[in-house]
């Protein structure tokens, strides 16, 4: 019988974003996102944006960024149900019945819009001089982070705000050579976030910070490097994972405990941006801008493995990785397809 997951699928151009949801699987190329069976590999529907953008899929549906719009589109069909006008390419964050967008400010700075997920109509609105980072929310709190060095946890319901952390509460410094505040993921009512500092090192960190009520619980130094915010780059290297959250910064890779923040680091072979991590079988698993995918035991931090994707062009960003019926789903050039994690082999080869 079968392998039902020893697929391989084609797709036009590099895909540079890959995720799975309810047994699909998405992958943006360029302005085009797919849409994958993830038993047997075969096309359930394919759009284009029109230009490349981050997308999220929740609730059955996929929400789309990319030339000026965010999409919300059928997660099975691809039927597009509403679009909103004003969008820039940036991660959107769906919880509650409500869609969170970054759009362009009439002057300068960002704005944070809050859509109806049902009809895309705006709820509410914020205009912030700093630019934002890309939201997140729980469903009863919005969460964005300011180029000042601010936290900003604000009600979703009509944007009050519930309670902030200025800048030097990070850091005495930070004001002075502090940056912005990036958002990495928010799990069992922790909301992960990174530190990116004008100067280098130490200063730089990622904290765990209580989503009730703004308390920091913990914050290590530690390099995140997010890329310079080029929607054709892929996403952000960084992912919640079980027990914690994973960033990435040129040659390295860091596991930061959820309970106290404590740091296990993973070398790549080479100091170049990642992918978004993925956990599988005891491992952690990467692609960088290289064109290798690393593979290493998530305890030891050890290298079990290195593939490279040969096919891959040069300057096209990291390939990014997922997990998928127990395999590690690799978006390469042209196609998509698995690697057994045990081995580090193709399948099918």
């Amino acid at each position: 019988m079968a392998d039902p997951v020893a697929w391989r699928a084609e797709v036009d151009g590099t895909v540079i974003r890959l995720t799975v949801a309810d047994d699909v699987v998405y992958a943006g190329c360029g302005p085009q996102i797919y849409a994958f069976d993830a038993a047997t590999g075969g096309e359930m529907w394919r759009i284009d944006t029109g230009t490349p953008g981050p997308f999220r899929v929740a609730d059955g549906t996929v929400y789309a960024t990319g030339g000026g719009h965010v999409r919300a589109v059928d997660a099975y069909t691809g039927v597009e149900r509403w679009r909103f006008r004003g969008a820039i390419p940036v991660r959107p964050a769906v919880a509650g019945g409500r869609v969170l967008v970054i759009g362009d400010a009439p002057r300068w700075g960002r704005t944070l819009h809050v859509l109806s997920a049902r009809n895309g109509a705006e709820k509410w609105r914020m205009e912030a001089d700093p630019k934002l980072s890309a939201p997140l929310t729980d469903g009863d709190l919005v969460f964005v982070g300011c180029a000042d060095g601010a936290l900003l946890a604000l009600r979703a319901r009509n944007g009050r705000e519930r309670w902030r952390i200025d800048p030097y509460q990070w850091h005495p410094e930070w004001p002075e050579h502090g940056g912005p505040i990036e958002l990495l993921g928010l799990s069992d009512g922790v909301l992960y976030v990174a530190g990116l500092p004008f100067d280098p090192p130490p200063l730089g960190f990622v904290a765990g910070v209580d989503v009730r009520t703004g308390r920091e619980l913990w914050q290590t130094v530690a390099g995140y490097d997010p890329g310079g915010g080029r929607p054709d780059e892929g996403d952000p290297p960084a992912a919640v994972v079980p027990g914690g959250v994973c960033v990435g910064e040129p040659g390295t890779l860091t596991y930061l405990s959820a309970a106290e923040g404590r740091a296990r680091q993973y070398r790549f072979t080479e100091p170049t941006r990642c992918s978004p991590p993925a956990m599988i079988g005891g491992l952690v698993c990467a692609g960088t801008a290289g064109q290798l995918i690393d593979a290493f035991d998530a305890a030891t931090g050890r290298r079990v493995w290195v593939v490279k994707d040969v096919l891959r062009p040069e300057g096209s960003g990291p390939p990014p990785v997922a997990v998928c019926r127990g395999r590690l789903l690799v978006g390469g050039h042209r196609r998509i397809y698995h690697i057994d994690p045990r081995t580090g082999a193709t399948i099918p080869a």
